[in-house]
């Protein structure tokens, strides 16, 4: 410390009063540590900050010298308080400083005067951490090698060519990028690696590239053409030209190779998620139509079926029904992947349900596959929508068959597994478990790993593009999963292949089977139905059924028509209407308006496209029966029924 230091006395506390009523409300406030010092050394003010950072407190009346500060203050600060106190500026860029916890900090610091009326009143001390700034490297530390490094480790390969000198350079991840030991030099080397559908795009880039008129520079992205898998390589970068000929001369390009398979690969799966979409939009409108189709198909068909005629003829007309009935699950399907319909899960056999569908199964793979059913689930049931099953089942056996050199043999097998955590394992997407398995397997000619691998990818198909969109295995897969099981592919080249999939055993009663068209029926007794249906070809079947039911029956094409009749005094018994009408009023808003003139009017509706709908009304509307399209005689007659008298118990 210097000894020659000025003592308090009046003058020096006229000073200290000036200093701290001018500085200490500013001082305060400074984001920095910041100290004003009279010129006996003793703490005047102070900011925040610099409280903080060393563990001063100016709030008592003995403000503290800078001998109590000094272990924390930064090293050369006493000489450079001397110089100051005698008018000089004193500045350091770095110094080190010790804090009370043992940590080395490093600072920038400055002490300047403060005069007063033309003297030295005090000095200032302005104080910078730089701890942060002084470990880290100086750029002029990042040599070219740590670039190179770093660059290596990002995956990102540089090279330069000199045309002139006909010389190459390439940092070492080119060759690993580029799946090669030679990394192309020239411009007929990297066509000759790009894929050939590629080539005339780098063909257009060097010729756009090399134009000194032109931007020059290239990118372009790329599929390399001896590559196992995809991959996408981005080449990038810019041409030097000899700007002292006419025109500029290209003397050689500087740039940059990335790998891109793993953006390309996304992009991809981006517009196979777009397709889909399109495909579930598309499908609830498709689906919508052809269950109204499917409605006028089974109306007629079952009608005939009970007419006199010889039994051949029935055969053939049971079997048409059966077609009509998968028809309809497949249309449920489409509904769920348009997101317009949700599976109805029910407790059943799955045995007893696999013999339902056996004739239709041994009709679609006709006379020259021989179709094999091991039943070995035994009473076994599961949980699960009977349409999704059907329609995987027959997505499976389609996809034998096609995969099959005829004649050839598709085997159905059913049966238990008890599968462990470590068994699951071993099965992409399995999970430890009771599950009854379906095993589908054919004679065919099995499947390369490559194809194997993207056998679930949705619109992957190794069929012809006029047979198949690819959707078949990913349509069962999803099936499955809805029901909380998953599948397996086991197939190799020239082995055929066999698809098992794992279904959750249920425990429980089971759900009764859907009711047989040729059941017997709950017959009306000559109450009249208001039918409103805007589908002529609909409606007509729907009268015709109604009748043969034994009611009578009125009919309307939209919510208005039906209307006019009830309040034109048509004694309507039963309200019988689709949900989807042309016009503003839907047959929800049609049920509101008939009930608002008759409250105990009974009413049922019908669609085939109408889940959304239905889940948005009020949960006393959700007491409305749906019955959804197609439906057979037997089930037309139980749900106009159940409407009629509610309370009656069901057959």
């Amino acid at each position: 410390m210097n000894s020659e230091r000025e003592e308090p006395g009046p003058k020096t506390h006229a000073c200290r009063a000036a200093l701290a009523d001018g500085l200490e409300d500013v001082i305060s406030v400074m984001p920095i540590p910041v100290a004003v010092f009279d010129t006996a050394a003793r703490l005047v003010a102070a900011s925040a900050t610099f409280q903080e950072s060393y563990g001063v407190d100016i709030s008592s009346a003995n403000k503290p010298d800078d001998g109590d500060l000094l272990p924390w203050l930064p090293e050369g600060y006493p000489a450079a308080r001397d110089k100051a106190l005698s008018g000089e500026v004193v500045r350091c860029d770095e110094s080190q400083t010790t804090l009370p916890d043992r940590r080395v900090i490093w600072n920038r610091w400055l002490t300047a005067p403060i005069r007063h009326e033309g003297s030295v009143a005090g000095i200032i001390l302005i104080i910078e951490d730089i701890s942060v700034e002084k470990d880290l490297p100086q750029p002029a530390e990042l040599r070219a090698e740590r670039v190179v490094e770093a660059m290596d480790a990002a995956g990102i390969a540089l090279f330069e060519m000199d045309f002139d000198r006909d010389t190459f350079f390439s940092t070492e991840s080119a060759q690993q990028l580029l799946g090669t030991d030679d990394v192309p030099d020239s411009y007929e080397k990297w066509i000759a690696l790009a894929a050939p559908e590629d080539r005339a795009r780098l063909k257009e880039m060097h010729r756009a590239a090399i134009d000194p008129a032109g931007s020059r520079k290239f990118s372009i992205e790329f599929k390399l053409a001896d590559s196992n898998e995809p991959k996408v390589i981005e080449l990038r970068g810019d041409i030097r030209f000899d700007e002292t000929c006419d025109p500029p001369h290209p003397q050689g390009a500087l740039g940059a190779l990335l790998d891109r398979t793993e953006r390309a690969q996304i992009a991809a799966a981006l517009v196979r998620a777009q397709r889909l979409e399109t495909v579930g939009r598309m499908a609830g409108l498709i689906a919508h139509d052809f269950n109204n189709l499917l409605t006028v198909i089974l109306s007629n068909l079952e009608l005939a079926s009970r007419a006199e005629m010889a039994e051949v003829a029935r055969d053939h007309l049971k079997r048409a029904i059966d077609a009509t009935r998968i028809g309809a699950g497949f249309n449920q399907r489409l509904l769920a992947l348009a997101g317009a319909r949700t599976p109805k899960p029910v407790c059943f056999d799955l045995d007893a349900q696999l013999a339902e569908t056996w004739t239709l199964l041994e009709r679609v793979l006709g006379e020259q596959v021989h179709l094999r059913l091991l039943p070995g689930a035994g009473e076994g049931q599961i949980f699960m929508d009977r349409g999704e099953l059907d329609g995987a089942l027959l997505n499976l056996v389609i996809n034998a068959r096609d995969a099959m050199a005829v004649p050839g043999t598709v085997t159905i097998a059913t049966g238990r597994a008890q599968l462990d955590a470590h068994q699951a394992t071993e099965i992409d997407g399995a999970r430890p478990g009771r599950f009854l398995t379906v095993r589908v397997s054919d004679t065919g000619q099995g499947m390369t790993p490559d194809v194997r691998k993207q056998a679930l990818d949705p619109f992957f198909t190794t069929k012809d593009a006029r047979v198949g969109s690819g959707l078949g295995l990913t349509s069962v897969e999803s099936s499955v999963a809805r029901a909380g099981g998953f599948l397996h592919i086991d197939t190799a080249p020239g082995q055929g292949t066999t698809i098992t999939l794992y279904l959750p055993e249920a425990e429980g009663e089971p759900a009764p089977a859907p009711a047989d068209h040729r059941a017997a029926l709950r017959m009306g007794d000559g109450q009249l139905v208001l039918v409103v249906e805007d589908d002529p070809f609909v409606r007509e079947a729907v009268l015709d059924r109604l009748e043969a039911l034994g009611y009578a029956v009125i009919e309307a094409g939209n919510a208005s028509e039906a209307l006019e009749q009830i309040e034109a005094g048509e004694p309507v018994e039963l309200l019988f209407s689709d949900v989807v009408l042309p016009g503003s009023s839907s047959g929800f808003d049609l049920v509101d308006q008939a009930r608002a003139r008759d409250p105990a009017l009974p009413v049922l509706l019908t669609s085939g496209h109408a889940s959304e709908h239905f889940a948005q009304r009020p949960e006393a509307e959700r007491e409305v029966e749906l019955l959804m399209k197609p439906y057979s005689l037997a089930t037309l007659s139980a749900a106009v029924a159940r409407a009629l008298k509610p309370d009656a118990p069901p057959m």
